[in-house]
């Protein structure tokens, strides 16, 4: 089928397994010089955890990630809005969470692959394509004619730009700040999901491995301004001591801003000989913890796709159509959900009163998407 990849990322490397285990020969181009994981942490849900099984590299969950007890958001005085035991979530889903280094994944699905089908130091220059092929270009003067071509380059997307030009990343008028610190939280939520609402803030962490927490921060920011370490320990000045101390005890140079933006849904997921997924297709903000763990089902969609006979002219739709109505909504849903926790004055009292007493409309939200 002559199947080239742009992007080494999760999305990619998950398709190129799946496509890999149906016997298919995939070449995975990466911009950088080698291959790399941006870092931080994710979250695997249900619907990740089969996908992995599913591609024969779940054992990382055992190898390198960290079973959640509970998942908790905490108000910014240290009242308990919403507790979900994932033990419950394990009975209702067949897993509860775990947590893990998008290095420890990332690396667990190169390492999955065949010798010699990642190729690095390809940054996509340009792409024309007929009915027969898709001709690319790298900056490094590499060319290469596919008969599929897969973008999977992430939410900022070189080839979606010159396939899609329509395309357009909304900001949330947000920048994350994400930190990696080298001490445990408190006993109490040392094996939890966390978030503490406050008065227009958020703040998310939790353990990625023994001695090592990935946190996250959310803040409304003018464009083009960002936040020193100082500038966060005072934003987070009336949050629990708790929040104050992974700050406190996070290196300056671990923490990385990114903006957060999402995207409105596309009509169409592919155009001739090139589609898109993950990221690329349906870029979100991470609310819902759920970025990856789309892109996974994309990727095993995609292989489904095109190994089920169809003709590339009908099986591309048809990945589409199985995929587009779950990813655009959590995009949506995820968009909303950050709004609620980031709500201020009698707003967030309201929310706040809501949650204690009705936890559920919480726990349909956070686990639409675990049966996916």
């Amino acid at each position: 089928m002559n199947i080239h990849v742009i992007g080494a990322g999760i999305s990619g490397l998950a398709f190129a397994r799946a496509m890999t285990l149906r016997g298919q020969s995939i070449h995975v181009h990466e911009a950088a010089p080698q291959l790399q994981s941006i870092g931080g942490g994710l979250i695997i849900p249900p619907n990740s955890a089969r996908i992995l099984e599913r591609l024969g590299v779940a054992d990382v969950l055992d190898t390198h990630g960290l079973p959640l007890r509970d998942m908790q958001i905490i108000d910014a005085g240290g009242r308990v809005l919403y507790h979900r035991d994932q033990r419950e979530v394990a009975r209702t889903h067949g897993r509860g969470l775990y947590a893990i280094s998008r290095t420890a994944l990332h690396r667990a699905l190169a390492a999955s692959l065949p010798d010699g089908t990642v190729h690095t130091g390809r940054r996509l220059l340009g792409l024309t394509q007929d009915a027969h092929q898709v001709a690319v270009t790298f900056t490094n003067g590499t060319r290469v004619n596919a008969g599929l071509l897969v973008d999977a380059e992430g939410r900022v997307s070189r080839a979606r730009d010159l396939l899609m030009p329509e395309a357009r990343l909304v900001s949330t008028g947000q920048i994350a700040y994400r930190g990696l610190t080298n001490i445990d939280p408190l006993p109490e939520y040392r094996e939890s999901f966390v978030e503490f609402w406050g008065r227009g803030h958020r703040f998310t962490f939790f353990r990625i491995a023994p001695g090592v927490t990935y946190w996250h921060a959310p803040i409304h920011t003018a464009p083009g301004q960002t936040r020193r370490k100082t500038d966060l320990l005072r934003e987070y000045r009336d949050f629990p001591d708790q929040v104050i101390e992974l700050i406190a005890h996070t290196q300056e140079d671990h923490i990385h801003p990114v903006e957060l933006s999402d995207i409105d849904p596309l009509p169409h997921w592919h155009r001739g000989r090139a589609v898109l997924i993950g990221d690329a297709a349906h870029a979100t903000t991470p609310n819902l913890g759920q970025g990856a763990a789309q892109a996974l089902q994309d990727a095993d969609a995609l292989a489904q796709a095109l190994c089920s006979g169809l003709p590339l002219s009908l099986a591309l739709p048809a990945y589409q159509r199985a995929r587009e109505g779950t990813a655009n909504s959590m995009v949506q849903q995820s968009r909303h959900l950050g709004q609620i926790g980031q709500l201020r004055g009698p707003a967030r009292l309201l929310r706040n009163a809501a949650l204690k007493l009705n936890p559920e409309l919480a726990r349909q939200r956070i686990e639409t998407f675990y049966d996916g």
